[in-house]
């Protein structure tokens, strides 16, 4: 969470030193169609090798085989890179930089390779190592983009901002490398077909769940610069990545779940108590979440112009107008992760697939639709609402293959009583009070939240 927050602070350098609002545009749709890519060299064996740990496979087995593959078929993507490097800037956008091409392929391939040392390292329940990796990664990339956009040094000044900001991330995925590089090659087992095979076979689906994720996630990002006029597309975009970092509290939150929660359910399965517990984390997992919304609603005035410095992202109204409606977006995101545990358990991912794939296509169609007409408020409302309908058709189908006992009317009631309670500030009004006395009701009312939370809790299974 600690590493996560640093790197979201990123957005303050970012706002201030670059110099043009397009600019932060042109650097949110490439980390967009980055993000694509990392699903496609994964293809699922992060999932896969906590899957096959569960069955029974000996861990360190399962871990070659996966690492083995991964750095074969990276290294095979790195030369195809390399050869059409002139090409990739061009279906990027950004025809003649192949600066940017290589800069992007050095962080991917050394990102790509320290995936499976990171899940080794969560699966072996080391999270000091984890996380002072993580920090020394985010540590060098934050100060990196500091130095280099504020006190550009010299050797650098014949580059531009996008380059310099991709070169950081570079440098900052060298050093997590080097520092996994022990675990990275610690591949000594035999690579046995049989069982790769068997691994291929779960792992497919799951490149469609998680491209079909990344496509509701970041594809927006990528059509607002190719459905709209090249400069307007850059704008619309930089304002929304700019807003759309003002939710990265929920994101934080939602991914850094993730991680713990993931090995914790593969492990869960065979406890007789399992079902129940995948409930209580759901509980709290949406009030934690729904905490987040209000708390982040009530004072985004301040948060915003604390962290966003170039009052000219400020000059479009509906940047701060798509916040409520992302942060819902977020919070249904991550109910949505916790409804698919039935398809991860089951060994069902072909199912997942098929519900990213829906997700995936509503979001294709609504944004070339939309975006057109309304610009990045549409990309905002159609990421809420594939979001919903995703957690709709994930607890259907798990009704019928993995009953968990959701306590969905107190899970609704939660989801619902966080916009009431940001409405009722909107209400009262309190931008006219002074300072102390608004703070005050603001506080009272996140109280009185968290003791709902409190109330309406899971009772616990009596001894």
């Amino acid at each position: 969470m600690l590493g996560r927050f640093i790197n979201f602070l990123l957005v303050i350098p970012h706002t201030q030193y670059l110099k043009t609002v397009g600019t932060f545009g042109d650097i949110t749709a490439i980390f967009a169609f980055i993000a694509f890519l990392n699903i496609i060299l994964t293809y699922g064996m992060e999932t896969t090798y906590f899957n096959f740990i569960r069955k029974g496979y000996v861990p360190n087995q399962v871990y070659a085989i996966a690492q083995k593959s991964i750095l074969a078929s990276t290294a095979i993507f790195s030369v195809i890179v390399l050869f059409f490097a002139e090409p990739c800037a061009a279906f990027l956008g950004f025809r003649g930089h192949v600066d940017f091409v290589y800069c992007c392929l050095i962080f991917l391939v050394f990102d790509t390779f320290s995936l499976l040392p990171f899940a080794k390292l969560r699966q072996e329940e080391k999270p000091m190592k984890f996380a002072l990796i993580k920090l020394a990664n985010i540590g060098v990339n934050v100060t990196l983009n500091y130095i280099f956009l504020a006190y550009t040094p010299e050797i650098l000044k014949s580059f531009g901002q996008v380059t310099l900001i991709l070169m950081a991330n570079a440098a900052a995925s060298i050093v997590s490398f080097a520092l996994l590089s022990p675990l990275a090659f610690k591949i000594n087992y035999s690579f046995d077909k049989k069982i790769f095979k068997e691994m291929l076979a779960y792992a497919w689906p799951l490149i469609f769940v998680g491209l079909a994720g990344i496509v509701n996630e970041t594809l927006d990002r990528n059509l607002l610069t190719r459905l709209l006029p090249k400069e307007i597309g850059s704008y619309q975009n930089g304002i929304y990545g700019a807003f759309y970092k003002l939710t990265m509290v929920m994101t934080m939150f939602v991914q850094a779940y993730k991680f713990a929660a993931e090995p914790f359910v593969f492990k869960q399965k065979e406890d007789e108590d399992s079902l129940k517990k995948y409930a209580d984390l759901m509980y709290w997992f949406v009030g934690v979440c729904s905490f987040i919304f209000i708390a982040c609603m009530y004072f985004i005035d301040s948060l915003s112009h604390l962290l966003i410095h170039n009052k000219a992202f400020f000059e479009d109204k509906n940047g701060l107008y798509i916040v409520p409606i992302l942060l819902l977006a977020n919070l249904f995101l991550g109910v949505y992760y916790n409804l698919s545990v039935w398809y991860r358990l089951t060994n069902n991912t072909k199912i997942g697939a098929m519900i990213g794939i829906g997700a995936a296509i509503i979001t294709i169609i609504g944004n070339i639709i939309f975006i057109p007409m309304f610009g990045f408020i549409a990309c905002a409302w159609l990421t809420l609402i594939v979001y919903a309908l995703m957690c709709l058709a994930a607890y259907v189908l798990g009704l019928r293959y993995f009953k968990v006992p959701y306590q969905v009317v107190k899970l609704l009631t939660l989801i619902a009583l966080a916009i009431g309670f940001w409405q009722i500030n909107k209400s009262l009004h309190t931008d006219t009070l002074l300072f102390w006395q608004d703070f005050s009701i603001k506080l009272a009312l996140l109280f009185l939240f968290m003791l709902i939370i409190w109330l309406l809790q899971p009772k616990l299974k009596k001894a």
